[in-house]
Order: C-alpha cells, then structure tokens, then sequence
C-alpha cells in the first residue's frame, strides 16, 4: 500500500518534478508527522474506528476537499513555477497525510489484522515497521520525480493532466 499511487505519493513525486529531491525533502517530512500522527490516531482508537462509519465518513470528507484543493493546483501549474511549487511543503505534507483515508485503512489494518512472528507480533514493532514502509514509499516518488525532471520539462502539461486525473481518481475512489 505504501508504494502504490495515492494522493502523497503522486504529490511527493509532483514535489520532486519540480523541486528536486532534496527540496522535496520537507514535504516528505510533512509526511512523516502526518504518518505518525495517523500511526498515533490508530494505535489509541483502533478497534473503534474500524466501526466507527462517522469517523471514515468525515475524513472521506477532509480528504476529497484535500485532493481536489492539490488537484487543481497540480493542473494549473508550469516548471517554471517550482517556487510556488507547494509553498508551506511540510505543512501540506502533514496535510495529506491525516487526511489520507487509505493510510488510516493501511494503519489499522496493520495493526489490527496480520500478525507476525514472535518479537515482531508487538504492537510497536509493527507500528516502526508501518512507518519505516510508510515514508520508504513517499521518498522513493519523490527520487522517481526528480529523475522524471527532463522529461517533465518537456511535456508538463501531459503530465500535469495525468497528475490531476490520478488525484481526482484518488478522491473518487475514497467513496
């Protein structure tokens, strides 16, 4: 889950289009802290929420507003605009990522289906390992980014399109 297309790591790869890969870094930090205020959220509320069909409903909410908010700006925006690229990168960062409903399903799923041999069977085990393979996946789209920058360059607008149609999906598929 954490390495397939979604909305941070199509953003993460969008940041590292654009920015590079180290000034992709800080909305990969954003991540991080949303990744481990979803990782807390789980840990206190995770047989609760699992039931809880207002909770999913609210954050089904948060996030589809999110992802046609990154949409919009993915679609309209040029490689000449890497400044504006995400301005307040760790910020959105956290942002996507406490309101990605499939992190929240990826979380309690980890924590609360499979289960693991002896010592990595501990709940914060598995919490570590869910956020190592968590931020791992965003990382590696933003490296994917920078290395599509030449390509990028010459066929923004296709990309930008593609980029958009993803996140709208992302957003449709959260229903």
């Amino acid at each position: 889950m954490s390495f397939t297309p979604g909305p941070n790591t199509i953003m993460a790869m969008s940041e590292g289009q654009r920015k590079g890969f180290i000034r992709a870094l800080p909305f990969n930090l954003g991540v991080l802290i949303g990744i481990l205020f979803t990782m807390a959220i789980a840990l206190v509320f995770s047989e609760p929420l699992k039931y809880n069909h207002s909770f999913i409903f609210i954050m089904k909410i948060i996030g589809t507003i999110y992802l046609l908010y990154l949409a919009y700006h993915v679609f309209i925006s040029k490689p000449d605009s890497a400044k504006e690229a995400l301005d307040r990168p760790v910020l959105k960062g956290i942002l996507i990522q406490a309101t990605n409903v499939k992190a929240m399903l990826y979380f309690l799923t980890g924590l609360t289906t499979f289960t693991l041999p002896d010592v990595w069977n501990s709940t914060y085990v598995r919490s570590i390992l869910l956020i190592v393979i968590g931020i791992a996946g965003a990382i590696i789209w933003s490296l994917l980014g920078k290395m599509m920058n030449r390509i990028y360059q010459q066929y923004y607008k296709i990309i930008n399109v593609v980029i958009t149609i993803l996140l709208l999906y992302s957003a449709v598929e959260l229903w």
